[in-house]
């Protein structure tokens, strides 16, 4: 088995479940973090940063680690969430990461990758917009920039709608590990509360490995 998802295994007391996605109920995103770190992780991105609180995280908890932090920071067509603020959480996230090694990419995430090689990061969180496409566009276009044993995952692994907006993130994802032959899929419970998120919603989890089909 890939020695990162070894790493995972033991350090969170897992079982695989071969045919059902694996949950992880003793973590949230402060010890994910501390988790690339133990892991020796050097390099990642996310995508989706907004005010920069999560992306501080990733970078106070693993200050050896190169953070891109990946946001078009403006409205677009189609986008409904924060339109009344999106500039101001530019500034927000300027100014937290500003300490940290993270450089900010104010790009659409699908034009952002194209500046990352295949293979060249060791990991990357995936929050940007939540919509089918959107979700899809993101798995796709950033999952191949992780190498093989690096860590893919994001938040929100779940469905819902509100009004006209929909969150279809775990159908997107199951859809993805299943057509990429991917396992196991793993399901962050985040069953402890985070110092700064509180108690979160599940997020999702996979490991590159060199029998998937990315």
């Amino acid at each position: 088995m890939n020695s990162t998802i070894d790493y995972l295994v033991k350090k969170f007391g897992l079982v695989i479940d071969p045919k059902h996605p694996t949950q992880i109920h003793n973590v949230n995103r402060t010890i994910m973090a501390q988790t690339l770190k133990e892991l020796g992780f050097k390099v990642g991105a996310e995508v989706g940063v907004a005010q920069g609180w999560h992306a501080e995280i990733l970078c106070r908890e693993n200050p050896q680690a190169l953070l891109y932090a990946v946001d078009i920071w403006a409205r677009y067509p189609g986008y409904k969430e924060y339109t009344d603020r999106i500039s101001e959480y530019y500034r927000q996230a300027k100014k937290r990461l500003a300490p940290y090694n993270c450089k900010l990419v104010k790009k659409f995430s699908s034009d952002a990758a194209k500046q990352f090689k295949d293979g060249s990061l060791d990991f990357v969180y995936i929050d940007g917009a939540h919509d089918f496409k959107n979700v899809a566009i993101d798995l796709c276009e950033w999952s191949k920039k992780v190498r093989v044993g690096g860590i893919v995952y994001g938040h929100d692994y779940q469905r819902w709608r509100r009004g006209r907006s929909v969150v279809d993130v775990k159908d997107v994802v199951q859809a993805f590990v299943y057509a990429h032959q991917i396992r196991p899929l793993f399901v962050i419970a985040n069953g402890i509360r985070d110092p700064k998120f509180g108690g979160d919603v599940p997020g999702w989890l996979f490991v590159r490995q060199e029998t998937d089909l990315i």
